[in-house]
């Protein structure tokens, strides 16, 4: 008896230990938990304070979620603050999707990658030469819709997929089929169309039966008509002057049907996330494929890279009032996801910086942004006309500094000018495109130019003034 009792005793000791150790790591969990999100949400507080984030971010590792938080407002005009239930368009990011629909079909047996486009398309100029995989890679050589003159006037309608592609149908290709990389978001509106006339039924059906509603994504959808009401969706908004924001030009987003027409929130795209490491959705040589670098750095429907060392497949996206930013890293079991309803490209300048706070790494973050006052003949030494060079993203674009004011502004078109927010005497922000502006002196003091710094360095020349 006094055996049995002794016995009781040290099991009870035991699960007295085994209690303490594991309030302790959960303790010790719960702590890093927090010191990561009050991390995070410093980082974040500049962008937020200056107008050039809200939005929602969502940080996972090892199947488990170390942040899901909202940050800025939802709506402006009501108060309403973003939460991670908040729904965003997500743009570009679409393309992740659509690119996985083909692949469903693929594997169903009903088209090829390999499929020329004339097979579904039989009277598209040059659709023999164009394959699947020459629109899910960016090598079609068919320009890009969003570039001609009367796309933004068509985007404020409702546009059938058969519209949209007689838009670019009969422009000649810009380069051979197969030749190089030239992104292009009427690649993904033909997709979308062989989508739909391959399985009978709408783009909208298609993702839904067959990706949404199997991984339980109640709060992602395609916003194919704009009369409908989207709960919970944010409002998007865009940078206006050196420190305000204004509501986003409307858009149909019936126009980006496949390339970019999606809605979600930071919770379900970590599903589809999580989905993609399983052959719920996609057979393992499917998911081999999509994340294959093709050519350059560019899978099906992602671009394959490298981040801190890592390996990685993301893509990020950007469309009036909305920015957003989706990165995998496999190797690590890590997730990171930024969605934004403000047009500037906060998430494309943050996703680093936040990958460097999940893996430990040394990063710079936003600088303090404080109001300077310059001297008004110090700032009309930057008025002029400056040339990029062909590294740019426009290569060889001419753009102006104008004063008015006593304030800076950028000017790339008769109709495009942004403010710039000095930061010092030579050092300015330009919030539209989230990109700092610094002007450059020769040793004489003249102005010679300026540099465009993004995740980059571009140069441009100042012009002699006639």
């Amino acid at each position: 008896m006094k055996k049995r009792i002794k016995r009781i005793n040290t099991l009870s000791l035991y699960t007295l230990i085994s209690l303490i150790i594991g309030q302790a790591c959960v303790q010790n969990r719960g702590e890093k938990a927090l010191d990561f999100e009050a991390e995070i949400d410093a980082y974040v507080k500049p962008y937020v304070e200056t107008g050039g984030y809200s939005g929602a971010i969502l940080i996972a590792k090892d199947g488990e979620k170390l942040l899901s938080k909202g940050y800025g407002m939802a709506n402006y005009e009501f108060n309403v603050p973003n939460t991670p239930k908040t729904k965003f368009q997500i743009a570009s990011i679409s393309k992740t999707f659509t690119a996985a629909a083909i692949m469903i079909l693929q594997e169903r047996g009903k088209l090829s990658v390999y499929d020329s486009l004339s097979r579904f398309i039989p009277d598209y100029p040059k659709g023999d030469k164009i394959t699947i995989c020459h629109l899910l890679i960016h090598t079609s050589g068919i320009p890009n819709v969003n570039a001609f003159p009367d796309y933004n006037q068509k985007s404020r309608f409702p546009q059938a997929l058969e519209n949209i592609i007689a838009m670019f149908k009969e422009k000649p290709l810009i380069q051979n089929p197969g030749e190089k990389y030239s992104y292009s978001n009427s690649n993904y509106n033909l997709l979308a169309y062989i989508i739909e006339k391959v399985s009978g039924i709408s783009y909208r059906e298609f993702l839904k039966e067959n990706i949404f509603d199997p991984l339980d994504m109640r709060n992602t959808g395609h916003h194919g008509d704009a009369s409908a009401i989207i709960r919970n969706l944010a409002s998007g908004y865009q940078p206006s002057g050196s420190i305000g924001l204004e509501k986003a030009p409307f858009l149909d987003w019936s126009i980006k049907t496949g390339n970019g027409s999606l809605y979600s929130t930071v919770e379900d795209l970590y599903k589809w996330d999580r989905a993609l490491y399983t052959e719920k959705i996609l057979k393992k040589s499917s998911l081999d494929d999509i994340s294959k670098e093709h050519l350059d750095g560019i899978g099906y429907g992602w671009f394959v890279r490298k981040r801190l060392n890592r390996r990685v497949t993301a893509y990020n996206g950007r469309s009036p009032g909305y920015s957003s930013y989706l990165e995998r890293y496999i190797d690590d079991d890590a997730c990171i996801i930024i969605l934004s309803n403000n047009y500037a490209p906060a998430p494309h300048m943050m996703i680093e910086d936040l990958a460097a706070i999940l893996f430990s790494e040394e990063y710079e973050g936003l600088m303090e942004i404080k109001p300077v006052k310059i001297n008004s003949k110090i700032l009309s030494t930057y008025v002029g006309s400056y040339k990029f060079g062909d590294d740019f993203y426009r290569p060889n674009a001419v753009v102006k500094v104008i004063k008015k004011d006593d304030h800076l502004s950028f000017q790339r078109s008769k109709t495009y000018i942004t403010p710039l927010r000095p930061l010092s005497e030579n050092k300015f922000l330009e919030r539209f495109f989230w990109a700092y502006i610094i002007f450059k002196k020769n040793t004489k003091g003249e102005v010679t130019g300026l540099i465009w710094r993004d995740t980059s360095d571009y140069l441009a020349m100042k012009l002699k003034e006639d």
